[in-house]
C-alpha cells in the first residue's frame, strides 16, 4: 500500500488533520475521543485498532515527521518517534527539569515550536490540566498566552514526505469539548477544530470483521454465515463506539456465548443483566392468553387490548423494529394511547406491565403536565455539569440504569414542553438517551406507553369546552376522529412531525364507555367494596340488587367521565353512607345486608337490613 492509499483509506477526520499541517500550527480535536481508530494496513490483514494517540502518531509518520512528543498531565511527557539526532529526547530531558505539571508544558510548547527541525506535541488530556478548565489560574493563563503566541509567530520546516510544502511544528490539543480551552484560543485563525464522529456502519463492519474470529462457534471465513454474523452484528451495535463493540467481543468469549447469540452479549453489554425476560418461556404463555387476561381487568376496549397484545407478540419474538437497520437498540415496545378520560388507559398500561414482567412494580408513570417548562426537562436527565444537583441524576435514566426491564408511562404527553418531547426521539429511534453526567443509558428492554386526550374535545369560540366526537358515536369514527387529532397537534400545533413518524402505526384508540361496560363495571367496584369492609372490619357485607340498580342509574349519568364517573358514583352512593353505618353499628355484628339506598338533603344514605 503507497502513501497515498494509506492516507486515502484513513477516516475523514484523520486525512483533515493531514491537510491542516501544512495550514494550521495548532489543531484542537475533540469528539468520540477515547474511542479505537480503526488504521487501514495491507491485505490481507486486517485494520488495526489504534487509540487516538497512535493514529495521529501514524499520520504524522505517513507525512514525513520523524520526531513525536506525547504529554498528559499523569505521566508527562514521552517520546513516540525521534530522529537521529535525538531531538526529542533531549527536548523531553529539558523539559522534566521544570516545576509542576504545567512547567513542564511551558517548557515543551516553546522547545517544540521553536525547534529547527521538524517535531510535533500531542498534548493529551489537555481537559484535566487544572480542575474545571479555570482559565484564570495564573499558571495555566500563562501556558495558553504562550501556545497563542507561539501559534502566530510558528515557523515551518521541510519534511521528506508526500507534502510538497514545508510543515508546521504541529501542537495537538486533545480536550473533551471545544470550550475546555479559551475562544482566543481555539477560534484564532491559526489554529483549526477537528471533531471526531461517532463510528459509521461501515467503521462497525470493519471492526466486527478484526474481532468476530475469537467468538465462540464463529463460522468459517469465506462463508455467506460468517458474512451475515458480521452484519448483524455490526447493525446490531448501532449507536456503541468500536471501544464498546472491544468489550463486547470480550463479554462473549468470558460467558461462552456463541456468534450466533451475539445480541445476547450487545444486550448484556447495554444493561449488565444475564437473563432476557423476553425469551422466557413462561412471558409467551402468558402473551398467548394476553387478550384473555388483560379483558378481565379493562373492560370494553376489546380493540386496544389487541393491539396492545399484538405488539407484545412481536416483542417476545424479537421482532421489534426488524423492519429497519438498527432495530436491535430500539425500545422492545412503543405503545401511544389516546381516548377519552377514565376509559381505561393506565389501568391497560399497569396490566401490560404486570403481566409482562410478572410484578406490578415494573411500572414507572411520569404525569407530563409537570414538564411543562422547558427546564423540567432536568428532572428527567439531571442537570448539566455546573448546576445545583447535577451528580444526582434524572429521575428516568436513573429509574433504568437501575431496572431495565419494565414499563414507563408517560401520562398526558401532549402536556410536556416541545423542548422535553425532543428527548424522546433519541429513546425512540437509537433506544438511548445521554444523562446530564454524559453516560448512556439504554431502553432496549423497556416497553414505552404515552397517553393523550388529544381529538376528544375542544375550545368553542367562547373558550367553553366542548365534544370533538359524541360518547355514542360508532368506534371507526372515534377512532378517525382521535387519530387526526393526534396527528395534527404533532404536526401543526407543535412542529414535531418527527415524533409521530417514530410512533408509527402503534396508536391505539380507546372507546367510549358504553352503558354495557358501566354494567359490568358496577358490580366489580361494589365488590371491591365489600371486599375491602370484610379484610379491614370483619364484617360481611351483601348488597341487594335493588341498590346495584340504583348505582347503575346514577352512573350513567356521568358516563362522560368514563370509569372514573362509575367509580365516583360507588364511592358517593355507598362508600361514604356506608362506612358512616359500619361507624355507628353494634361491635358484635359481623354480617349486614345494604337494603337500599336513599338521597336526601345531607346527602346519600344506605339502609341496612
Amino acid at each position: 500500500m503507497t502513501t497515498a492509499q494509506h492516507l486515502a483509506a484513513l477516516p475523514a477526520w484523520l486525512r483533515e488533520v493531514d491537510i491542516a499541517l501544512a495550514a494550521n500550527p495548532q489543531i484542537l480535536i475533540s469528539g468520540n475521543l477515547r474511542d479505537y481508530i480503526l488504521l487501514p494496513r495491507p491485505k490481507p490483514a486486517p485494520a488495526q485498532l489504534a487509540d487516538v494517540v497512535e493514529a495521529l502518531h501514524a499520520v504524522l509518520a505517513a507525512a514525513g515527521h520523524t520526531s513525536l512528543i506525547a504529554f498528559d498531565p499523569v505521566d508527562g511527557p514521552r517520546v513516540l518517534m525521534d530522529d537521529g539526532h535525538g531531538s526529542a529526547a533531549k527536548i523531553v530531558r529539558g523539559a522534566q527539569s521544570a516545576d509542576g505539571v504545567l512547567g513542564v508544558l511551558s517548557v515543551l510548547l516553546r522547545e517544540v515550536v521553536g525547534a529547527d527541525r521538524p517535531c510535533c506535541l500531542i498534548i493529551d488530556g489537555a481537559s484535566r490540566l487544572v480542575p474545571d478548565a479555570d482559565f484564570s489560574i495564573a499558571e495555566m493563563h500563562r501556558v495558553l498566552i504562550i501556545a497563542e503566541k507561539l501559534m502566530n509567530t510558528a515557523r515551518r520546516h521541510p519534511v521528506a514526505g508526500p507534502h510538497r510544502t514545508q510543515l508546521y511544528n504541529t501542537v495537538f490539543w486533545l480536550v473533551d469539548q471545544e470550550n475546555d480551552l479559551p475562544h482566543w484560543l481555539i477560534g484564532a485563525e491559526a489554529a483549526r477544530v477537528v471533531s471526531i464522529p461517532a463510528p459509521g456502519l461501515g467503521q462497525r463492519r470493519d471492526a466486527v470483521s478484526t474481532l468476530v474470529s475469537s467468538l465462540p462457534e464463529v463460522p468459517d471465513r469465506g462463508t455467506s454465515a460468517r458474512d451475515a454474523l458480521i452484519d448483524r452484528y455490526a447493525r446490531q451495535t448501532s449507536g456503541l463506539t468500536l471501544r464498546s463493540i472491544r468489550e463486547i467481543n470480550r463479554l462473549a468469549i468470558d460467558r461462552r456465548i456463541a456468534a450466533a447469540d451475539i445480541e445476547d452479549a450487545i444486550r448484556m453489554f447495554r444493561v449488565g443483566v444475564p437473563d432476557n425476560p423476553w425469551q422466557d418461556v413462561a412471558l409467551k404463555e402468558r402473551i398467548r392468553r394476553g387478550t384473555e387476561l388483560l379483558g378481565v381487568r379493562v373492560l370494553g376496549q376489546p380493540a386496544a387490548i389487541r393491539k396492545s397484545v399484538d405488539i407484545l407478540i412481536r416483542s417476545s419474538m424479537g421482532l421489534t423494529g426488524a423492519h429497519t437497520a438498527s432495530s436491535g437498540a430500539r425500545p422492545q415496545g412503543v405503545l401511544f394511547f389516546a381516548g377519552p378520560t377514565g376509559v381505561g388507559k393506565t389501568e391497560l398500561a399497569k396490566s401490560i406491565a404486570e403481566l409482562v414482567f410478572g410484578r406490578a412494580e415494573a411500572f414507572l408513570r411520569f404525569d407530563m403536565s409537570e414538564f411543562s417548562a422547558e427546564q423540567a426537562e432536568a428532572r428527567l436527565i439531571g442537570a448539566p455539569p455546573g448546576y445545583i444537583g447535577h451528580n444526582s441524576g434524572g429521575e428516568l435514566t436513573n429509574a433504568v440504569r437501575q431496572q431495565p426491564f419494565q414499563l414507563i408511562l408517560f401520562d398526558e404527553i401532549e402536556k410536556a414542553h416541545p423542548r422535553i418531547l425532543d428527548k424522546f426521539l433519541q429513546i425512540l429511534e437509537d433506544g438511548r438517551l445521554t444523562d446530564g453526567n454524559g453516560s448512556t443509558v439504554f431502553f432496549s428492554e423497556t416497553l414505552l406507553v404515552f397517553t393523550s386526550n388529544l381529538g376528544v374535545y375542544c375550545s368553542d369560540e367562547q373558550g367553553r369546552r366542548v365534544p370533538v366526537v359524541a360518547r355514542g358515536s360508532p368506534y371507526p369514527v372515534v377512532e378517525s376522529t382521535i387519530r387526526a387529532a393526534v396527528a395534527d397537534h404533532f404536526i401543526k400545533e407543535i412542529g414535531r412531525p418527527e415524533i409521530l413518524n417514530r410512533i408509527g402505526d402503534n396508536v391505539v384508540v380507546f372507546d367510549f364507555i358504553s352503558a354495557e361496560t358501566a354494567a359490568r363495571l358496577v358490580p366489580m367496584f361494589v365488590g371491591n367494596v365489600t371486599d375491602r369492609v370484610r379484610a379491614h372490619t370483619g364484617v360481611s357485607v351483601t348488597v341487594d340488587e335493588k341498590v346495584h340498580r340504583t348505582l347503575l342509574d346514577v352512573a350513567l349519568t356521568r358516563l362522560d367521565f368514563g370509569g372514573r364517573g362509575v367509580a365516583a358514583t360507588v364511592e358517593s352512593l355507598l362508600v361514604n353512607p356506608l362506612a358512616r353505618a359500619l361507624f355507628d353499628l353494634a361491635p358484635k355484628v359481623t354480617d349486614v345486608v345494604v337494603t337500599a339506598l336513599a338521597e336526601s338533603a345531607e346527602g346519600w344514605t344506605v339502609q341496612l337490613g
